[in-house]
């Protein structure tokens, strides 16, 4: 009885242990603008371009809600004072409303020499990435002779990068976007359509944030999935001439990977099924 007890918690400890608990997916990068980053270990370009005031238009950077130095084109004052410029009841342009915590903002900064921005997160944790999602909006009479949009990239380590977003002007149709803070629906002429890892084909017609909550509209890339590392960039730039009344917003950068399981699980799962066949086996003899 005795070895038979001996050998059933050898063969309890060696499954335990050596079996891997399944690996979980979770965040392993994360860049929200309010103090709620995840393994974000450098930035460039990020704070760097100098923000207008109100009464201008220019920005290439974090804009920080209610400091008074948000563009009224990037703006919606229709309801209340967001640009620190004034309410605006006529106001028919703006991607951030009253309810918009901090993002990432690009409108009508050709006046800077400054042309991408940069985040790099550890990923040292993860096993394989799965996605990249990123809260986008835009907002304008783009203009499709000047190449006006964005492109988002992304890398692992030191590769190249990957174009994982991309926002193209349609001049063949106008857009009705979400409701301003006061519930008029303007209608602007030349929108931004975004293609997602690579396709050919639009994914959507980026619009303004939902006025009830500030949130920009979700999307996901998977042209990274399954690669792993230890740092991962993100790359954000202008393409063609970033002029005219133009916003464009980036918000809650996201990486999605599964996580390695820690090497302490496997032991203490391996030692909790030992310790429930020794007390089975005693059950036993008693």
């Amino acid at each position: 009885m005795k070895a038979t007890l001996l050998r059933t918690v050898a063969v309890a400890v060696i499954v335990a242990v050596c079996v891997p608990r399944t690996a979980d997916a979770t965040v392993v990068g994360f860049e929200d603008f309010d103090g709620g980053a995840v393994n974000l270990s450098s930035t460039a370009n990020v704070e760097d371009y100098p923000h207008s005031n109100g009464n201008l238009g220019d920005v290439f950077g974090r804009l920080v809600q209610g400091s008074g130095a948000m563009p009224f084109d990037v703006a919606d004052d229709s309801a209340a004072d967001v640009s620190g410029g004034g309410i605006n009841p006529g106001d028919s342009l703006g991607i951030a409303g009253r309810n918009t915590s901090n993002f990432f903002a690009m409108n009508d900064a050709d006046a800077t020499t400054i042309n991408n921005a940069t985040w790099t997160f550890n990923i040292a944790s993860a096993l394989s990435l799965t996605s990249i999602s990123m809260d986008i909006a835009a907002m304008g009479d783009f203009e499709a002779s000047s190449t006006d949009g964005f492109r988002v990239e992304a890398r692992v380590d030191s590769n190249a990068y990957s174009t994982i977003f991309l926002g193209r002007t349609n001049e063949a149709i106008s857009h009705t976007y979400r409701a301003m803070d006061d519930g008029t629906t303007p209608s602007h002429n030349d929108p931004l359509e975004l293609f997602i890892d690579g396709s050919g084909t639009a994914a959507a017609v980026l619009d303004k944030s939902v006025a009830s909550t500030g949130n920009f509209d979700t999307y996901t890339s998977v042209l990274l999935a399954g690669l792993s590392g230890t740092s991962l960039d993100i790359r954000i730039s202008w393409e063609g001439t970033p002029s005219g009344s133009e916003a464009m917003g980036f918000d809650n950068i996201t990486i999605n990977a599964v996580a390695v399981p820690e090497a302490s699980s496997f032991l203490f799962g391996g030692l909790t099924v030992a310790m429930a066949a020794v007390g089975y086996a005693r059950r036993r003899r008693t």
